[in-house]
């Protein structure tokens, strides 16, 4: 393939590349996710119960932080309040009650024996609650439906079912490994879990003692999964399982299974956080902060292009186009599902900071470009050895915006923390357009006869020897 064709081949997938952006942009303003500071959003004030450490607080805060980044809330504010308190904040939260739930979900996880001859008294009345000896409690289990729904009473409650269990378990969440989310082989969704090496021998243990109690006594054995006491389900175990697996089923929903797996990955809270306070809270800026934002970031955009045509004519009207590339990806970049990116004001100052990184690498090259004509160099020569003497210096600067970008990002708060993500993706983006799309114009364009016409481009061509200015 000859360069011609690898220039050509460029610009046709960078074309696909904007066209894309324009199916998953359009419409404008509608896919674009907004931070608390413009659209608002929900406050929660969650305070643990009881005599709490400083550590226990601290490990509180990062659960709850793990599991709103999972719930796919981004850019929350999560602060500690006092000493035994933690506010979040939530932008564009469809289900609060839900989400509420699984932030403050204890998610302890626990295994336990279940009594089969409790229960049956239980159910037919021959055992009441308070003749229960100290060494069981009783626990219920919401009915489903083949379709794994809820079943309801005529007042729209859940039905569940009462059963007794030992108080003490069998064993707990500290044997988990990992937790995903599954499918069986008639694709009904299970929750898979995976023990650590001490949590396999443990359950190889358990479940051999239920199988070797059910033979003898010739009644079922059966060990209830139970999360925060509730029980998730409860298997028949008739072998012993040596295994380093173990799975949740039970025609359990997708969504029923997704939050049980999300509350497994995060770990258990160390401490039990309720509700105390909860408040809708108007944006601190606005919409028009939002609309004033965009439009400086327009004006910005336009006076660079302006000036880029103004000062280098031919090559300005190159590093335009390759800026309207740019712009394009990058607000795709922004808007597209997989990131998942929040527009804060802090982001939008990025992205305009990220408009004068995309022109600065135009200018590095054009500048080269300028130099390697007026040292007598043909503008096709100009061009590649352009490239080659300006790549490294864009890469250099480049490199350490992102680094710092990341470094802020990591250390930051909410809100500039979208300014440094805005920062770092539009300084990737801008680099791939200045050094792909730019040099694949300007080789291409070089194959015509007025492109190689210094003033056209604002250079001035190189001195004769024995001429004077």
């Amino acid at each position: 393939m000859t360069d011609k064709q690898k220039n050509v081949l460029i610009l046709v997938v960078m074309l696909i590349l904007v066209a894309v952006s324009i199916v998953i942009i359009y419409p404008p303003g509608e896919k674009t996710k907004l931070g608390l500071d413009l659209q608002g959003g929900l406050e929660v004030i969650l305070e643990a119960q009881g005599d709490v450490s400083g550590e226990k607080m601290d490990q509180a805060e990062m659960v709850v932080r793990n599991r709103v980044d999972k719930l796919g809330v981004s850019e929350p504010a999560i602060n500690r309040q006092g000493t035994n308190q933690i506010s979040v904040g939530l932008a564009g939260v469809k289900n609060v009650e839900e989400a509420m739930a699984l932030i403050g979900k204890t998610a302890l996880l626990e295994f336990k024996k279940v009594d089969p001859d409790a229960t049956q008294q239980l159910v037919t009345g021959t055992l009441t609650p308070d003749k229960l000896p100290a060494d069981k409690q009783i626990l219920t289990q919401t009915q489903r439906d083949e379709k794994g729904e809820t079943v309801r009473d005529e007042n729209g409650q859940p039905v569940t079912t009462p059963v007794v269990v030992d108080r003490e378990p069998l064993m707990t969440g500290d044997a988990l490994d990992s937790a995903s989310v599954g499918y069986d082989q008639f694709q009904k969704p299970k929750v898979d879990m995976t023990f650590t090496s001490e949590g396999q021998k443990r359950f190889a243990e358990v479940t051999e003692k239920l199988a070797t109690a059910g033979a003898i006594t010739g009644k079922v054995s059966q060990m209830a999964i139970v999360l925060d006491d509730d029980i998730v389900s409860a298997p028949t175990v008739k072998d012993k399982i040596n295994s380093d697996k173990a799975e949740i089923t039970g025609n359990i929903p997708l969504k029923e299974v997704q939050n049980v797996v999300l509350v497994l990955q995060t770990g258990a809270l160390p401490v039990e956080l309720t509700t105390v306070d909860k408040n809708e809270i108007s944006a601190t800026l606005g919409k028009d902060s939002l609309n004033q934002g965009l439009f400086a970031g327009m004006i910005g955009l336009a006076l660079v292009m302006i000036f880029l045509l103004v000062y280098y004519r031919l090559l300005g009207v190159v590093a335009d186009l390759a800026l309207i590339i740019y712009g394009m990806l990058f607000y795709a970049a922004l808007t597209n599902p997989w990131l998942t990116v929040t527009l804060t004001l802090p982001g939008i100052a990025g992205m305009i900071l990220t408009v004068g990184v995309a022109a600065d690498a135009n200018v590095v090259i054009f500048e080269r470009i300028k130099e390697e004509v007026s040292a007598g160099k043909t503008i096709r020569s100009a061009v590649s050895s352009g490239y080659s003497k300006g790549f490294k210096t864009i890469l250099d600067a480049n490199t350490v915006t992102i680094i710092t970008a990341l470094v802020i990002f990591m250390v930051a708060t909410a809100g500039v923390k979208g300014f440094a993500l805005t920062l770092m993706i539009g300084v990737v983006i801008s680099m791939f357009t200045a050094i792909v799309a730019t040099r694949a114009m300007l080789a291409l364009l070089a194959d015509f006869r007025f492109f190689n016409n210094p003033s056209l481009m604002g250079i001035k061509p190189p001195k004769k020897e024995g001429v004077k200015e």
